[in-house]
């Protein structure tokens, strides 16, 4: 992928008259208080960096020091752990942990210690293990597989392919600021994208890349992130026995449809409960609930109680759908059951050939 790099520059600062490198204070000439910028001889600096490698502080040295054109890689660690280490408030095992450096993390350096050194990876700044980091060199060499690559469409819809070009066949669509997992290096300005379980190919005229690193987290960030992800398990837990529920329901309640239909055609009768010589609307949803151990009132008007409260959007076969004086069955597709009157008997209508007062469910 093409990256921009911004080169760094060594700069010395000279402030009172010291120059300032983590673990030494060295003196040299103060700059005159003058407009121009202080001037430092290039000898004067390479006494300073001579004699700070001579006081063993070469490793701070090369935080300040650029030895590539890489300048990005100026200060930069990568964790050498396995699924996290300690980001400790002090350089010692005893001491309180603030935050977690995982597997996959990048950190600033910012300062070495014996056996130690202090980062900052996100918000988290503390100390970790210098054997859980891999710097210098060897992380400029692996800083490649640290790397979070994403691109984002801009096009309001963009063909994912199963190759480059636009010969190759189609897989899916994606659409604008929609953002995917980069897979690999782009080929003649096509970017390998991952879709969900679709591996393809998208052209890189519309879509925007970027190159970002993993972090650590502190310890209040940690304690948020695992409630957040509690409440979302307790969220999905809970549709999915809703979910468990309303097709037991649902099953249920096709039994009590396939019973009732049974009867269709037989007479209906002012009064009645019998389900073969005759019923009226309330008698009939009495007399086939019955039949599965429920017991419903025997008015319509008492029926508006039974059970609880469904919308009708969210009827399901074997609901109450209740009118003003009537009540019927729900089978599914907008239709009831139901004993309908002298002319019609017990047969089908639809579901709405009424305005509706009340949905319940009893099963």
């Amino acid at each position: 992928m093409d990256k921009t790099h911004i080169k760094q520059k060594l700069v010395i600062s000279v402030l009172a008259g010291m120059t300032m490198i983590p673990g030494s204070a060295l003196n040299v000439m103060a700059a005159e208080n003058t407009e121009e910028q202080p001037f430092i001889q290039a000898a004067g600096i390479e006494s300073v960096l001579e004699e700070c490698y001579e006081t063993e502080v070469k490793n701070n040295i090369d935080l300040y020091l650029v030895p590539t054109e890489e300048g990005e890689y100026l200060n930069m660690a990568f964790s050498d752990t396995g699924d996290y280490t300690y980001i400790r408030s002090a350089p010692d095992d005893n001491s309180d942990w603030i935050g977690k450096l995982y597997s996959d993390s990048a950190a600033q350096v910012l300062e070495y210690l014996d056996g130690w050194t202090k980062i900052r990876s996100g918000a988290a700044e503390g100390y970790v293990p210098s054997e859980a980091l891999i710097t210098g060199e060897e992380a400029k060499a692996c800083a490649r597989e640290y790397e979070n690559n994403t691109v984002t469409v801009t096009a309001y819809v963009l063909n994912v392919r199963d190759g480059q070009g636009t010969d190759a066949d189609i897989l899916t669509q994606i659409e604008m600021d929609e953002q995917y997992e980069m897979t690999g290096d782009p080929v003649d300005g096509w970017y390998p994208v991952k879709v969900g379980d679709i591996d393809g190919w998208v052209s890189g005229s519309y879509v925007t890349c970027e190159t970002s690193y993993s972090y650590g987290e502190t310890k209040e960030e940690e304690e948020e992130r695992i409630a957040e992800e509690k409440a979302r398990e307790e969220e999905a837990r809970a549709a999915a026995e809703a979910q468990t529920a309303s097709a037991e329901a649902a099953a249920a309640g096709q039994a009590v449809i396939d019973y009732a239909c049974q009867f269709i055609g037989n007479p209906y009768v002012w009064g009645g409960t019998s389900l073969t010589n005759g019923a009226d609307c309330s008698g009939f949803v009495q007399s086939v609930y019955a039949h599965f151990g429920i017991s419903l009132p025997r008015t319509t008007y008492d029926m508006v109680n039974s059970g609880y409260a469904v919308s009708y959007e969210e009827a399901l076969p074997g609901d109450l759908i209740l009118y003003d004086g009537h009540v019927g069955l729900y089978m599914g597709d907008g239709n009831i059951v139901n004993a309908m009157n002298e002319a019609d008997g017990i047969g089908i209508c639809s579901a709405t050939y009424a305005p509706i007062i009340a949905v319940r469910r009893v099963l």
